[in-house]
C-alpha cells in the first residue's frame, strides 16, 4: 500500500524506522525480545481501514502531524453487561427498566482499574500523551503524532486523497500492543483520518423555492397542548406554484407536511400530552440557527434548539452552496413539527472517526437526552472494526441507561456501500455490488429506520428502492429469545456474519418511514432559511420514528412509570396492527452492479421496510403499557431528622450557600434513620432560607435527568418550607437543584421513607377532612390563637376517618395562619422529645401552609409546636393514614412529572386560568396505572393570582370539602406537596375566588 519503512527512513529518522521495522515484522512470539514470561507475546487489535475505490495517493503525512486518538478498553465483565442489557430491557424481567443512573455505567461496567494502568503505562512508556479516563470508564484519550503513533501501534501510514477532495491519513496495519495489555483493548479510534460517516439523505428533488424574507410575524409560543402544527399558507402555496424547471408540488403527493404525514401515521394532535421531553441531533456539521426559525416560524412553533460542541465541532459553516448544513435542518425540523412540545439538543463534532465516536459517548454520559435521532452512517464493511465496536459500546451503554437510539438504515439499498455522489456511474466506494447493512444502524443496540414511498395515504406505500436494508455481517442475536426470534425477512443468510451457534444475524431495518425524495419532507434551508426544499433519504425517516418515541416518553401513559428506552424487545411484541405492512417492492439498486433483488417486501417482518411504518397511537400505548411499574413499597414513618442545612455545614461540606444553578448532592440512605438499602423514596421537610434572588427548587433522584417539576418557589429574602417526596437514586442521594439565579441555603430534615423490605406501612386514603381549626374551636375547646412558644395536643386517632386503633402514622395539611410575630412549626409525636426539624415558616400576617407525614404518639394525638413568640392560628387537613395491617395501598415512585399546566393547556384544554368558584377536573385515566391508582402524591404550585384565596384538592365524584392545601395572597407564588385519594383516575381542583394558574407535578402513586 505504502512505501517501505526504509523508503520513509529518509522522512522519519532512522530510529523510527528502526522500531517500525521491528514491531511490523512477522517475527514469531518465541523471539521476540523483552516478552515477559507468560506473556503471549505482541498482538493487534482490530483491523486495517479500507482505502475508498478511487482514492489518490499523495504524500506520506508529516511525521509532526497530530493526532487525537481513542484509546477504547474491554469492560470488566462482557458477558454480564450484555445480560443485563437484555434482563433491563425484556418485559417481564425483574431487572426491566431498572436502569442505570448518570454516571453509574463507569462504575459497574467499566474497565478494571488495574486494566485501565496497565493500557496507560505502556501508552505512556511508548511516548504518548495519555489523558484522564472519560466518563464512560472505558476510554483513554491519547495526544499524539504520526511519527509517535506509528513507532507505538507498529504500523505505517499513508496519505490519501478521496474523489470528493478530502485528504487524510491511513494506518497500514492494526495497532500492535504487548500481549497482556491487548486483552485490555477494544480498539483504537482515531489512526485513520480518511473516510468519515455520511448524512443519510438523497439530497433534494428538484430545485428550492425561495419565499421571501420575514413575512411571518404571527407571534410563536411554546406548544403543550399535542397539537401538530399546520404549514402556513405562503410555503403551501410556494410549493404549489409552477415555474420554469419546477413543477408544482402537493402537500401529500409530492411532499408531506408534519400535519399530513401525523395523520397518516396516527401521530397528530396527541392527547394526554404531558411534559416535553428532550431530543439529542446527532450532528457532524454546522448549521444555520435561522433555518430551523424560518421554519418554526411557518408552523408558529417554538422547540427551543440548543447545541452542545464536542472536540471543538464541525468548522466548515453552514452553507446553501456546499450542502453544509442540510441534513441537520432535515432532523431538528421534521421533529420540531412532530413534537412541538419537545427541547432539541443538537450534539455536534468534526467529521472524523474518532471526533464521531467521540460524539456518540458524549450523548450517551450526558444522558440528558432520552431519545437520541441519528442519520448519518457508512456501510459495515466500509467502516472500521474499531469503530463498530467501540460506538456499539455506547450504545449499550444507551440501552443500560434507558435511552432510545434510533438511526437511519442508508439510503443505498440492499447494497450499503453503493454510492454515485457525482452520477458519473462510478461508484464512490469500494464494495458498492456487495450485500450489506448500514452502521450504525446494524447494531443491535438502536433503532434501524428504512424507508418507504407514500403517494396519498398510508394504504398507497411500497417499499423505497433506497431503503437500507439486509443483514449485518458484524452482529449476531440471540436465535430463540433475542427481540427478532422467529422473524426471518426474505432474503435472509447466515453467511454473513456467520453466527455462533443459537444466534443469528441482526437484520435490518428495524421499521420504516417515508424516504423517497420524491414524496420527501419540506426543509427551510439556505439564506437564512429563505429557501424551501423537498428532502428525502431514511434520514427523514429516523427524526419521524424519535418523534414517535419521543410522544411516547412525554404521554400520560408513560408518566408513572417512565420513559420507554431500548424498545427493540417490546416492539417486536407489539399486534400487526401497531404497524402499516408494507408488502410491496424492494431495495434493490441495480446501478451498484447487484441485481440479486433478494430482499423483498411482504407481509410480516422483511429485510426492506421492517415490521413498516407506524400506527403511532397504538404504538405509544403499547410501549407505554409494557414499562413495569416501580416496585412497591411501604412507609416508614421517623421522628424528624436534621440531615442538611448548608449554613452549618450539616450533609454538605462548608457553608456556603447554594449557588444559582447549582445543585446539592444530598445522602438519604444511611442516615437519619434511613436504612442504607430498600429504600425507594424518602419524604422530608426542606427550606429554603435567606435566598438572594426568586428561584425554586428542583428536587429528583441522583444519576437521573433533571425534570421539569418544582417542589418550591421563593422570592428573595423569604424563609419557604416545604414536604417533599423524591425517589431515591441508585447511589443513595437525591439531587436538590436550585433554579435561581441567586445563592440560597437549603435545609432538609428527614421524616420517613419508603422501603421494598417488610414491616412498613401501607397508606389508606381518607379525606379531605378538617379536624382542627383554632379559630373555631374546632379539635381544641376555645377559639384564641396558640400562644408563642405553645403547644397544640392533638387527637388524630378516631378523627378525620383515621381509625381509633391500628394507624401508625397521619397525613395532614397543616396550615399556620394570622401569626403576630415571625415563627416556625414544629410536629411530632406526643409522647416523644420535641425535635428541632421546622415544618412551617411563617412571618407576621403570613397564611402558610404544609403536609405533615407523622407518627402517632401512643395516645393517638400530635403535636403541633408554635416556635414563634406571637399567637399563630393552626389548622389540620385529614388526607389520610398508614396502617401496619394489609388493608391499605402499597406506595410506588414516579416522575417526577407535570401533569398540570394550565399556562401551557397542559392537562387542559385552554391556557386559561383557574377561575374561582369553578371545578378543574385532571383527568389521569391513561388506560393503565394511574387509570388504577387509589392515590397520588403531587406537588401543586398556584402561580399568578389575581387576588388572595387558597385552592381545594379532592378526589373527583366527591363532595367539595372544607378543606385546603394552598393559600396565598395576590401575585404570590406558592407551593404545597399533596396527597389525594383518586376516584374514576380523576382528582378536582377548586380555587374560592379570582383566577390562578396551578401546576401539578407527579412524584408517586399508590396502588
Amino acid at each position: 500500500m505504502g512505501r517501505t519503512a526504509r523508503e520513509k527512513a529518509f522522512r522519519w529518522g532512522a530510529a523510527t524506522v528502526a522500531a517500525l521495522a521491528v514491531t511490523t515484522a512477522a517475527v514469531p512470539a518465541s523471539a521476540a525480545t523483552a516478552a515477559p514470561t507468560g506473556d503471549p507475546g505482541p498482538k493487534r487489535v482490530g483491523s486495517a481501514p479500507k482505502v475508498p475505490r478511487g482514492a489518490v495517493r499523495t504524500a506520506d503525512p508529516a511525521p509532526g502531524e497530530a493526532l487525537e486518538l481513542s484509546v477504547v478498553l474491554e469492560p470488566r465483565d462482557p458477558a454480564a453487561l450484555r445480560r443485563f442489557v437484555s434482563e433491563v430491557s425484556t418485559p417481564g424481567s425483574p431487572r426491566y427498566h431498572q436502569y442505570l443512573g448518570t454516571g453509574e455505567f463507569a462504575q459497574v461496567f467499566g474497565a478494571e482499574p488495574q486494566a485501565v494502568e496497565r493500557v496507560r503505562a505502556e501508552l505512556s512508556a511508548k511516548g504518548l500523551t495519555v489523558g484522564a479516563l472519560e466518563s464512560d470508564g472505558l476510554t483513554l484519550p491519547v495526544t499524539t503524532t504520526v511519527a509517535k503513533a506509528a513507532k507505538a501501534f507498529g504500523t505505517e501510514f499513508d496519505g490519501y486523497r478521496l474523489r470528493n477532495g478530502r485528504a487524510g491519513l491511513v494506518n497500514t496495519v492494526a495497532p500492535q500492543f504487548g500481549g497482556r495489555t491487548a486483552e485490555d483493548v477494544r480498539g483504537v479510534v482515531g489512526l485513520s483520518t480518511l473516510s468519515s460517516y455520511e448524512p443519510r439523505n438523497t439530497g433534494t428533488k428538484g430545485k428550492p423555492r425561495k419565499a421571501s424574507a420575514g413575512t411571518d410575524t404571527v407571534a410563536r409560543q411554546p406548544r403543550l397542548t399535542g397539537t401538530t402544527p399546520t404549514m402556513c399558507t405562503e410555503i403551501r402555496d410556494l410549493y404549489a406554484t409552477a415555474t420554469p424547471g419546477m413543477p408544482a408540488a402537493y402537500d401529500g403527493q409530492d411532499y408531506w407536511s408534519a400535519k399530513s404525514l401525523a395523520a397518516q401515521y396516527n401521530m397528530a394532535n396527541q392527547p394526554n400530552v404531558q411534559t416535553g421531553t428532550t431530543i439529542a441531533v446527532y450532528s457532524l456539521e454546522n448549521y444555520d440557527i435561522r433555518d430551523i426559525n424560518s421554519y418554526q416560524a411557518c408552523h408558529k412553533t417554538k422547540v427551543p434548539v440548543s447545541s452542545v460542541r464536542v472536540n471543538g465541532g464541525p468548522t466548515e459553516p453552514a452553507s446553501y452552496e456546499s450542502g453544509v448544513g442540510l441534513e441537520t435542518a432535515l432532523d431538528v425540523e421534521t421533529i420540531a413539527g412532530l413534537v412541538p412540545q419537545s427541547k432539541i439538543l443538537v450534539y455536534q463534532a468534526p467529521n472524523t472517526w474518532n471526533d464521531g465516536t467521540a460524539l456518540f459517548r458524549r450523548i450517551v454520559s450526558d444522558n440528558r437526552a432520552k431519545v437520541v435521532s441519528v442519520s448519518w452512517g457508512s456501510c459495515e464493511m466500509n467502516t472500521p472494526t474499531e469503530v463498530i465496536d467501540a460506538e456499539n459500546l455506547a450504545f449499550q451503554q444507551a440501552t443500560a441507561q434507558g435511552q432510545s437510539v434510533v438511526v437511519a438504515s442508508g439510503d443505498s439499498g440492499s447494497t450499503g456501500c453503493y454510492s454515485d455522489y457525482d452520477g458519473n456511474g462510478v461508484p464512490d466506494q469500494p464494495n458498492a455490488d456487495q450485500l450489506v447493512a448500514d452502521f450504525p444502524a446494524a447494531s443491535p443496540f438502536v433503532l434501524g429506520v428504512g424507508g418507504t414511498t407514500m403517494r396519498g395515504s398510508v394504504a398507497n406505500q411500497t417499499t423505497w428502492k433506497g431503503s437500507g436494508g439486509g443483514v449485518s455481517r458484524h452482529f449476531a442475536v440471540d436465535s430463540s429469545t433475542g427481540f427478532q426470534a422467529g422473524r426471518t425477512g426474505a432474503g435472509y443468510s447466515d453467511t454473513f456474519c456467520s453466527p455462533a451457534a443459537g444466534t443469528a444475524c441482526r437484520q435490518v431495518p428495524d421499521v420504516s418511514a417515508v424516504g423517497d425524495q420524491a414524496t420527501g419532507y419540506p426543509v427551510a434551508f439556505g439564506e437564512g432559511g429563505q429557501y424551501w426544499w423537498i428532502i428525502g433519504g431514511t434520514s427523514g425517516a429516523a427524526p419521524v420514528w424519535s418523534a414517535l418515541l419521543a410522544q411516547a416518553d412525554q404521554d400520560l401513559a408513560c408518566q408513572a412509570n417512565g420513559a420507554v428506552g431500548y424498545v427493540h424487545p417490546a416492539l417486536y411484541k407489539l399486534p400487526a396492527t401497531a404497524f402499516r405492512d408494507v408488502t410491496t417492492g424492494d431495495n434493490n439498486l441495480t446501478a451498484s452492479g447487484n441485481y440479486s433483488g433478494l430482499y423483498k417486501a411482504g407481509a410480516g417482518y422483511d429485510l426492506a421496510t421492517g415490521l413498516g411504518s407506524p400506527n403511532g397511537r397504538e404504538i405509544v400505548t403499547g410501549l407505554c403499557k409494557a414499562v413495569a411499574p416501580s416496585p412497591a413499597a411501604t412507609f416508614n414513618a421517623l421522628p424528624p431528622a436534621r440531615i442538611l442545612d448548608t449554613r452549618y455545614g450539616i450533609g454538605r461540606a462548608g457553608t456556603s450557600p447554594v449557588a444559582g444553578n447549582a445543585t446539592v448532592k444530598l445522602k438519604v440512605t444511611g442516615v437519619g434513620g434511613v436504612p442504607e438499602t430498600g429504600v425507594t423514596s424518602v419524604v422530608m421537610n426542606v427550606t429554603a432560607a435567606s435566598p438572594t434572588a426568586a428561584g425554586f427548587l428542583i428536587a429528583y433522584p441522583t444519576g437521573t435527568t433533571r425534570p421539569n417539576s418544582s417542589n418550591m418557589n421563593w422570592l428573595k429574602g423569604q424563609i419557604v418550607p416545604n414536604l417533599v417526596t423524591v425517589p431515591v437514586g441508585k447511589d443513595g442521594s437525591v439531587d436538590l437543584f436550585n433554579a435561581g439565579s441567586g445563592t440560597t441555603h437549603f435545609i432538609a430534615d428527614i421524616s420517613g421513607y419508603y422501603s421494598t423490605e417488610a414491616g412498613g406501612g401501607t397508606y389508606v386514603p381518607k379525606g379531605p377532612a378538617r379536624i382542627l381549626d383554632t379559630r373555631y374551636g374546632v379539635g381544641r375547646a376555645g377559639t384564641s390563637p396558640v400562644a408563642g412558644k405553645g403547644t397544640v395536643s392533638l387527637t388524630v386517632a378516631g378523627a378525620g376517618g383515621v381509625p381509633a386503633t391500628g394507624a401508625t402514622a397521619v397525613v395532614l395539611n397543616v396550615t399556620a395562619t394570622a401569626p403576630q410575630s415571625g415563627g416556625h412549626l414544629i410536629a411530632y409525636p406526643s409522647g416523644t422529645p420535641q425535635p428541632t426539624a421546622s415544618n412551617i415558616n411563617w412571618q407576621t400576617g403570613q397564611t402558610r401552609p404544609n403536609m405533615v407525614v407523622l407518627p402517632i404518639g401512643a395516645d393517638g394525638k400530635v403535636n403541633l409546636y408554635n416556635a414563634g413568640t406571637g399567637t399563630v392560628h393552626f389548622i389540620a387537613d385529614v388526607f389520610g393514614y398508614f396502617t401496619a395491617g394489609g388493608e391499605g395501598s402499597s406506595f410506588h415512585s414516579a416522575g417526577p412529572a407535570r401533569l398540570l399546566d394550565t399556562r401551557y393547556a397542559l392537562g387542559t384544554s385552554s391556557t386559561a386560568p383557574l377561575k374561582g368558584g369553578t371545578n378543574l377536573v385532571l383527568n389521569m385515566n391513561d388506560g393503565h396505572t394511574l387509570a388504577k391508582a387509589k392515590a397520588v402524591v403531587l406537588n401543586v404550585t398556584a402561580t399568578a393570582p389575581t387576588s388572595g384565596g387558597f385552592l381545594t384538592v379532592w378526589p373527583d365524584g366527591t363532595t367539595l370539602p372544607n378543606a385546603s392545601n394552598l393559600n396565598w395572597t395576590a401575585g404570590q407564588t406558592t407551593a404545597n406537596l399533596v396527597t389525594v385519594p383518586v376516584v374514576n383516575g380523576k382528582i378536582d381542583f377548586r380555587a374560592n375566588s379570582g383566577t390562578v394558574h396551578v401546576i401539578a407535578d407527579l412524584f408517586g402513586y399508590y396502588s
